[in-house]
């Protein structure tokens, strides 16, 4: 994930500034984590239409100005910032501020987690300073370029954008930005330094212990991705790049380096999922910048050029598209909806599976539209002429028009203005024999509640010999298919690789976990003679918000489960189990476990969760919770909701521990047709 700490400065900035022309800052900052304390010598170069007129800037209100080489006023700040004005233009166009301040903002416990709040913070532990701090003047929306010199405790390495160095001698650091920034970064704390060389840039590895194995694999695996991204974008932009070890989780994506938490920073397979992700955000978001007001581009074009990319790769990306629809249809309900340039930021399911999964899937639809060759051209030319200046869905799209020949309005319209889906049914197929072979035909009928979306629909003929791809238009509610073959069909596949933005049937993909959470309304089921019914009730609790409404019942007092929404079967012994168990061909119990997909899970020191498809409801779910130990409750109410496309889990002990996670198989599709 890319975290961007912009927005709330800018939004307090007037007059609001489009240029891109920068501010340059000198800043010398001398950090005291003990007193929780910085004082910082700020060097302001003005461009050249900044030098007259009215000018004001925004500084944190917990920092004092003691010294300016202009008058200033002070103004009516809010959210934190205090806002100055200069009543003169700056001598030669250069400002010069000293000030301090204490910036012990601390950490805030948010969803089970320590996170910093809003303006960062400064301690014994380490530093953490962004844009939205206010650690730095901002001159509204103005981009920035840098040189900073940080005065620190001996042991400390401070890391910043651009290229320089954490420790130029004991206690100091110095780093310049190297380009156009959209904010000043500053981290760091007691850390052992790994290096290495990739080509021209130098690669860094910040860890709070000596760890050798563990540096040695992430400073190959960013050599390894570094090479791949150069050489499918443009080279690397900065002079180095740094993976820190921060001192709370995170997982946070900075220009010329990435901040993960100590339990992230060790998890075996962020090396090879989010860290590239990391890695590749020094293209897209934080070298060519997001202009958010037209919406924010750059996550699905990241997710899909990692996260995808690395799946595809390794023969899973139609894997990972069906799990990418599949959280658009679970979580975007009611309303929920919005058009994807009105994405900003993910603060939900629901607007990560927008923002993050149907942008994802309009680049996938585009690259098969264009073909890989323009599309990879598109993408060069876009880093090229947007590089160190904020770009929108629209310059991205003249990109593409100037490398394909194309006129692409249309598409961007639909699938970036636009809401829903499409919903495709297939009928009517028939197959014919002729004497020269056999005609297949058939309908698609587009079923969303929106008007028709103008599509190119894949379909797939296999036959004895091989499988034969088609392409049919479908702008309309209902378009016919007549396709000639010259061998009998075996079965025919509508959209069998997920390649396009679609809504799927329910019996494309197993029942799941993100099923009953991604529902408006959910009936919990509590088990009438259980002992830790209340316990049960209280984790069930934990997961009421405004966007997820929550029903009890007990067992004894329901003659059959409701159709009209998900329901949890709360409790190891709660009645209607077993016909949940029933319904399952890979999944049994008995008194002193269950075998899910052949793996088996003793009740003892064990929770469980059992998905089975609802049977009121073939669009909803049904799960079943065992909790073990009780204290397992926290960790287990936490975990739950991310793990939504899984159908069966296991976990072990009062952490608890994941052992055991899979998905039952999907039912036959209804977009496929065996002959």
């Amino acid at each position: 994930m890319r975290f961007s700490a912009t927005l709330g400065v800018l939004l307090l900035c007037s007059p609001v500034l489009q240029s891109q022309e920068p501010v340059h800052h000198g800043l010398g900052v001398v950090l005291d984590p003990g007193a929780h304390t910085l004082s910082v010598t700020d060097t302001i170069t003005l461009p050249a239409d900044l030098r007259s007129g009215p000018l004001e800037f925004t500084l944190s209100d917990a920092l004092e100005i003691t010294k300016s080489s202009c008058e200033l006023e002070a103004r009516d700040g809010a959210h934190g910032l205090a806002r100055y004005g200069l009543a003169s233009p700056p001598q030669g166009g250069v400002l010069i501020l000293e000030y301090g301040g204490n910036l012990d903002f601390g950490l805030s416990d948010e969803a089970g987690g320590s996170t910093p709040d809003f303006r960062g913070t400064l301690g014994p532990e380490g530093v953490y300073l962004h844009g939205s701090s206010g650690w730095v003047a901002s001159f509204g929306d103005r981009m920035v370029t840098f040189e900073v010199d940080v005065t620190a405790p001996e042991d400390w390495h401070v890391i910043s954008q651009g290229g320089g160095d954490s420790q130029v001698a004991a206690g100091r650091a110095h780093w310049e930005s190297g380009g156009n920034m959209e904010q000043v970064y500053l981290v760091g704390g007691p850390l052992v330094r790994f290096q290495d060389a990739a080509g021209t840039v130098e690669t860094l590895v910040y860890l709070h212990e000596k760890d050798e194995a563990l540096a040695a694999k992430y400073l190959e695996a960013t050599a390894q991705y570094l090479e791949m991204y150069g050489e499918m974008i443009a080279p690397y932009p900065y002079d180095k790049f740094a993976l820190v070890e921060n001192f709370w989780e995170t997982g946070y994506g900075m220009p010329s380096f990435t901040l993960l938490g100590p339990q992230v920073v060790r998890l075996p397979f962020i090396l090879h999922s989010s860290y590239p992700h990391e890695i590749l955000h020094n293209w897209w978001g934080n070298s060519v910048f997001v202009d958010y007001e037209s919406g924010n581009w750059c996550e699905g074009l990241t997710a899909y050029m990692a996260d995808h990319l690395i799946q595809e790769q390794r023969g899973k990306g139609a894997a990972y598209r069906r799990g990418t629809l599949q959280k658009y249809r679970d979580y975007v309900k009611e309303g929920r909806d919005f058009p994807l340039r009105e994405f900003r930021s993910r603060h939900s399911a629901a607007t990560q599976a927008v923002g993050y999964g149907k942008a994802l899937m309009t680049f996938h639809m585009l690259r098969h539209k264009l073909g890989k060759e323009a599309f990879a051209s598109g993408i060069q030319r876009f880093y090229r002429d947007q590089r160190g200046k904020r770009a929108s869905f629209d310059d991205f799209r003249a990109s593409m028009e100037a490398v394909s020949g194309e006129k692409l309005g249309a598409f961007f319209t639909q699938w970036v203005d636009g809401l829903g889906a499409p919903q495709l049914v297939l009928s009517g197929v028939e197959l014919e024999e002729g004497a020269e072979g056999f005609v297949l035909s058939g309908e698609l009928t587009q079923v969303q509640a929106e008007s028709p979306f103008d599509l190119e629909v894949p379909l797939e003929v296999v036959t004895s010999s091989g499988t034969l791809a088609f392409s049919v238009p479908a702008s309309g509610r209902r378009s016919e298919f007549r396709l000639e073959l010259e061998e009998r069909p075996v079965r025919l596949e509508v959209d069998p690789h997920f390649d396009l933005f679609r809504m799927l049937d329910p019996r494309e993909t197993p029942p799941s976990i993100g099923q009953i959470f991604g529902e408006p309304r959910v009936l919990c089921v509590l088990p009438a003679d259980d002992p830790q019914r209340e316990r049960y009730r209280e984790l069930a609790a934990s997961w009421l918000s405004e966007e997820h409404e929550l029903g009890f019942a007990l067992d004894s007092e329901l003659e059959e489960l409701p159709a009209d929404r998900p329901v949890w079967l709360l409790g190891r012994n709660n009645r209607f189990a077993p016909a949940l168990l029933d319904s399952l061909a890979d999944a049994t119990a008995t008194d002193s476990g269950a075998t899910l997909a052949g793996e088996s899970v003793p009740f003892a020191n064990h929770s469980l969760v059992v998905v089975a498809r609802h049977p009121g409801s073939a669009a909803r779910a049904i799960g079943w919770i065992v909790l073990a130990p009780s204290e397992a409750l926290a960790g287990l109410a936490r975990k739950l909701p991310h793990y939504g496309k899984y159908s069966y889990l296991a976990f072990e002990g009062a952490e608890p521990t994941n052992v055991v996670k899979g998905q039952w198989n999907a039912e036959a599709s209804p977009l496929v047709v065996t002959f």
